[in-house]
């Protein structure tokens, strides 16, 4: 065995690589290491290109020994102290100046001995022995590197995996987020769409409402501007009609007798001849009427007048025989007549239709002025035509008698409130108009309102979304530089780590080569055979996130003979250090907007905030704004009805009565729906039952059993007349008869109305100093009683009021006194009149008031009673309620009490 081998196999593993990297002593100067690595990579590429012992020898004889020397510092402990003695025994340099010096550059030694030049002095002088390290002893040093540098190898490797395994873990999850971002990016660019379209509905929507709101108010003023107008039209009309009857005061010395033209009008829905004043003044007062109300109520007062006075229908039947007369003759009217059927009230109409008349008179009576033209028109009434026309087919205006003072006194007050009975309710009218008019302004504010709500909050919707949509784009922008920062990272760490491997695998596979190559130096052969194992096995790691451990494991496929050992077989390292997914976090939903539309199909929307963004893969947040259907319901809905009702009770024991049933309202109609009214077929129904007839237990007249209250109101107004009057007792008395019952208590309620105009204003006007029976004419002959024998003595002793007819404050005393009624009684109110009431109006409101709290019943009398209005005074059924008597004379027949007694009362004998 050659004494250099040891030296050569530290010379060979050293420069095989970077096999001493872990095993070396404080390192020598970066000349000597770049120069160490030139001479390795030679000796290398000539051993593994020939690898033959004389190459070797050849390559050991160019090394200079100070080289040699420099690069011993740097192996193993142990090599080195076997080697370096030897050599410092047989180097004519020093150790220790090898030591101190630091090797110098390649030119200075160039001419220092090569390292075998020593070979043989060393080995003379020291004897250095074949034994001092053997080929055995070199492979057991090279197996231990080999185990070292797999250990590194193993080691290198698994930082590698776990640096690759981090690398992917955020690549993966900065891809996440950028996904996530990308979504809420999307989600916001959604919701500014969707605020966009609304923004864009209502900015649309605003400038209509407010157009609509604008005529609104245009028309309303309009309507209230017109009917104020009206209003003072009337008012002041009242005031002249009050002129006008203040002049036929009985007393004042001016003339009240009438004309009476063949002209035809039309007052209300009657036909009637056009009548006016006879006495020049009294036109003159005529002609200042402004209001169609004015004249119409004027004309029907004074036609009222004309056929109240003496011998009218014969005058009558002639003014038709001279009108048919002249349009047999006359088939073109003359150009100045007014139309046929309009209203000619004004003084210049009049004067007209006078003026024609006077075109016609005789000559000698044109200069008798205007008592002459009165005379003539006397003369004409007596002798049937006008002088001048020998035809007489000439139309003509006709005088009248004077009426009496207290017809024309009731007559007028009847006129006088009439028209203030419309001029209040063209007050209503204009107060129904106004509070219409601001009902529905404010229904256009309210929508103006809330679509200016709406609209702000989709604006500020929209700029949250923008907000979000420029946040998220920005994180986008910075996850994808992040992105590309990792991937460069990514391939610059695999590059390292590639490169690591491929030297740590290099260097175990030199040191096995050389180990080889020693024993071929000294001829020998023997089998070596490293320790083979498997690849890593991993096991499942103890966390899913957030850091845990893994145990790695291999298994031993081939041991190992003369070669390397096995490494380690069980191995540990870190896992799953990637963050926990965390979900998005969501608050609650906030409350519901308003609907859009209230009817016809609307939506409602609905938010929630995002408290916590997701990450580390965790759940991404739900839909943050909702919207759903609302107000599908149609814009006109009729309203909703219940089930019929069970049938009443019979109304009467006898004659005939009536079950009903009802249907009640649910649900009001809405928009412009429609709803039958409580009394229409649809919501109430009749049937007949106790259709035999009553036959009276005692006597001929019945006899009321039944637990009630009863108001029984008797009307004495001058519209009855004398006889009317008297028959208006016998049935009071009679009827209160009927009611003689321990179970009954009754009031009697006389009642006309006010003699004058001033007495009226304070009778219907808030006025302290009123009295009832002066000014208003209500008389109570007597209160809830049961005394009925006294009470009929009280009524035959009644006084005729003979004033006009307030039925409206009747009502309302009768409303009064059921206060006093008894609460398990039931109250019904009957009412007998000629149904001429003064305030219709008013009336209508007394009797609906009135049917609240009582049944109200009504016995108009006489062929000129109102029925129409009665009816709708009356409650219902009307057959049960209303029971008519053709004239007075008959309406204390028995048969007549016996159908009031039955109507009004269920148990009879």
């Amino acid at each position: 065995m050659v004494p250099w081998v040891p030296v050569g196999i530290y010379f060979l593993l050293h420069f095989s690589g970077q096999v001493w990297e872990s095993l070396a002593t404080p390192p020598i100067n970066a000349v000597a290491q770049s120069q160490s690595a030139a001479w390795g990579r030679d000796f290398r590429r000539a051993l593994l290109d020939v690898g033959s012992h004389s190459h070797f020898q050849i390559w050991m004889n160019k090394t200079a020994t100070p080289l040699a020397l420099g690069i011993l510092q740097t192996v193993a402990p142990q090599l080195y102290e076997s080697v370096f003695p030897q050599l410092q025994e047989t180097s004519a340099m020093k150790v220790s100046a090898a030591r101190a010096r630091p090797i110098g550059s390649l030119s200075s030694m160039s001419t220092a001995p090569s390292f075998l030049q020593l070979r043989g002095s060393a080995t003379a002088k020291v004897g250095l022995t074949t034994h001092a390290m053997n080929a055995d002893s070199a492979r057991q040093m090279l197996n231990k590197i080999a185990e070292e540098s797999q250990m590194k190898l193993d080691m290198e490797a698994m930082k590698c995996a776990d640096a690759h395994d981090k690398q992917e873990a955020m690549t993966e999850g900065v891809r996440r987020d950028s996904g996530d971002y990308n979504a809420q990016a999307a989600q916001a660019r959604a919701r500014m769409l969707g605020t966009q379209m609304g923004i864009a509905e209502f900015e649309d929507k605003l400038p209509k409402l407010n157009e609509a709101l604008k005529l609104h108010r245009s028309k309303c003023e309009d309507d209230t501007r017109t009917l104020k107008v009206q209003i003072e039209f009337v008012v002041k009309d009242l005031r002249t009609l009050q002129g006008i009857a203040n002049l036929t005061e009985c007393g004042i010395n001016l003339g009240t007798a009438l004309l009476q033209c063949p002209q035809p009008i039309k007052v209300g829905r009657h036909a009637a001849n056009f009548v006016t004043f006879g006495h020049h003044v009294l036109r003159a007062k005529v002609s200042h009427l402004r209001s169609k109300t004015a004249m119409i109520a004027l004309q029907k007062a004074l036609n009222e007048v004309v056929a109240a006075t003496p011998h009218v229908a014969k005058l009558v039947k002639r003014r038709q025989l001279i009108h048919q007369s002249h349009k047999q003759r006359y088939s073109q009217p003359p150009t100045n007549r007014a139309r046929e059927g309009t209203l000619g009230l004004s003084l210049a109409n009049a004067t007209r239709r006078l003026a024609f008349t006077r075109r016609h008179e005789h000559p000698s009576l044109v200069s008798r002025g205007r008592r002459g033209h009165m005379a003539l028109l006397r003369e004409a009434a007596n002798s049937g035509h006008v002088a001048g026309d020998p035809s007489g087919q000439r139309r003509q205006c006709i005088i009248r008698s004077s009426p009496t003072c207290d017809t024309l006194r009731d007559k007028f007050l009847v006129m006088q409130t009439s028209v203030a009975d419309k001029a209040d309710a063209m007050q209503d009218s204009l107060a129904n108009i106004e509070s219409s008019c601001k009902e529905i302004e404010g229904n256009y504010k309210a929508q103006i309102e809330e679509m200016q709500n709406r609209l702000q909050d989709q604006q500020a919707a929209l700029a949250e979304a923008t907000k979000s949509t420029i946040e998220a784009d920005e994180q986008t922008r910075l996850i994808g530089q992040t992105l590309a920062r990792l991937q460069q990272e990514t391939q610059r760490a695999a590059e390292q780590c590639n490169g690591n491997l491929h030297a740590l695998t290099q260097q175990i596979c030199s040191v096995k080569q050389i180990r080889g190559e020693l024993y071929k130096m000294e001829t020998q052969r023997p089998f070596i055979q490293d320790c083979e194992v498997s690849a890593w096995v991993p096991e499942e790691c103890s966390l899913s996130c957030g850091g845990g451990t893994q145990r790695l494991v291999r298994s031993v496929v081939v041991p190992a003979s003369l070669g390397t050992k096995c490494p380690p077989l069980v191995m540990q390292r870190r896992c799953n250090e990637h963050q926990c997914p965390v979900d998005c976090s969501l608050d609650e939903w906030g409350g519901w907007s308003s609907c859009s539309a209230q009817c016809g199909g609307g939506i409602k929307e609905r938010m929630r905030v995002v408290l916590r963004q997701p990450s580390g893969g965790g759940k991404p947040c739900e839909a943050v704004s909702q919207s759903a259907s609302c107000g599908s319901n149609a814009c006109d809905q009729d309203c909703s009805l219940s089930s019929w009702t069970p049938w009443s009770l019979c109304s009467k024991a006898c004659n005939s009565g009536f079950q009903e049933r009802e249907r009640r309202v649910l649900k009001e109609a809405t928009g412009q729906g429609s709803c039958a009214s409580h009394d229409s077929p649809v919501r109430r129904q009749y049937r007949r039952c106790n259709e035999q007839h009553c036959i009276p237990a005692h006597g001929e007249g019945l006899r009321c059993k039944s637990k009630l209250d009863v108001v029984v109101i008797l009307d004495g107004s001058g519209s009855i007349g004398e006889d009317g009057w008297q028959a208006t007792k016998k049935a009071g008395q009679a009827l209160v008869r009927a009611f003689e019952s321990e179970e009954l208590q009754v009031a009697v309620l006389l009642y006309s109305g006010p003699a004058s105009w001033s007495a009226y204003q304070r009778c219907t006007q808030n006025v302290e100093s009123v009295d009832l029976l002066q000014d208003c004419g209500l008389i109570w002959v007597s209160h809830f009683t049961t005394g009925v024998a006294q009470l009929a003595s009280n009524i035959e002793s009644l006084a005729w009021p003979k004033a006009s007819t307030l039925t409206s404050a009747a009502l309302a005393t009768a409303e009064a006194e059921l206060r006093m009624g008894r609460a398990d009684a039931q109250s019904i109110v009957i009412a007998i009149t000629d149904g001429k009431a003064m305030n219709p109006r008013k009336t209508t409101q007394a009797a609906s008031r009135l049917r609240a709290k009582a049944r109200l019943m009504w016995v108009p009398v006489t062929r000129h009673a109102s029925l129409a209005n009665i009816k709708h005074w009356a409650s219902k059924p009307i057959a049960d309620n209303v029971l008519v008597v053709q004239e007075f004379e008959n309406l204390s027949k028995p048969a007549n009490i016996n159908q009031i007694v039955a109507a009004a009362c269920p148990q009879v004998e």
